[in-house]
């Protein structure tokens, strides 16, 4: 009488592995689409940040001016960025947690891999909350613009456009990522090569005194990363 044993780590997708539901496959690729989210939720903010800056070069000595120029939409303008940064948050935290999951499957016990890839998508999740929390003001500050100091609105909206933009934390996933590419073998080395660049971008941004840049670089690279982990091949991205 012979007893067949199989590993309760198998994940489904190594060597010889026994294949997976196809339902189990996909709730865990779900998790993917957070970056997905935080990326679309950042393009978003981009959108909605262009008609908060209608001012021409004469009105930045007077703030009073450049309100007025501003108009009544720009409230919803800025709740729109609201919602695209609580959005993004809360997808950055959902990626970070699903893909510290993965890389616990396959990075080396001990490593410290899963855990920085994880928090630095927490910190992209908590500056994008800072963001939001700066848009819940100004909203209200534009709501009021007949009774609030012009001073206070444009140092409001010059704040939105700087602290919820400081994606910094994201350059600690790109590094794990690529400590798990090309050390550990976790991922695949494209993906390796993806985040070497983008991480690069990122430095370079908090090396100058325009970190806010930041997003503008996590957006693309979010992008593929949650399209990678969502739609690639399983046995591609190892």
């Amino acid at each position: 009488m012979s007893a067949s044993l199989s590993h309760p780590s198998s994940t489904g997708i190594g060597p010889g592995a026994a294949p997976e539901p196809a339902r189990a496959r996909a709730e865990r690729r779900g998790w993917a689409w957070g970056g997905i989210v935080t990326a679309v939720g950042g393009l978003a903010v981009f959108v909605a940040s262009g008609p908060l800056w209608p001012y021409e070069d004469s009105d930045i000595l007077d703030n009073a001016r450049m309100v007025d120029r501003l108009g009544g939409s720009a409230m919803w303008w800025v709740f729109v960025t609201q919602v695209a940064f609580t959005a993004a948050a809360l997808g950055a935290v959902v990626f970070g947690a699903g893909l510290r999951r993965r890389l616990d499957r396959q990075c080396p016990a001990g490593s410290l891999v899963p855990a920085t890839a994880h928090l630095g998508m927490v910190l992209v999740g908590v500056m994008s909350l800072v963001g939001a929390g700066m848009g819940t003001e100004t909203f209200h500050n534009l709501r009021m613009a007949d009774r609030t100091d012009p001073d206070t609105i444009v140092g409001e909206l010059a704040q939105l456009g700087t602290y919820g933009w400081a994606w910094a934390g994201l350059l600690l996933t790109a590094a794990a990522l690529v400590v798990a590419a090309f050390r550990q073998g976790a991922v695949s080395r494209w993906i390796g090569v993806v985040s070497l660049l983008f991480g690069f971008l990122l430095l370079v941004t908090q090396l100058t005194p325009f970190q806010y840049l930041a997003l503008f670089v996590g957006v693309p690279y979010l992008l593929i990363l949650g399209s990678a982990f969502a739609f690639g091949r399983i046995r591609a991205l190892d």
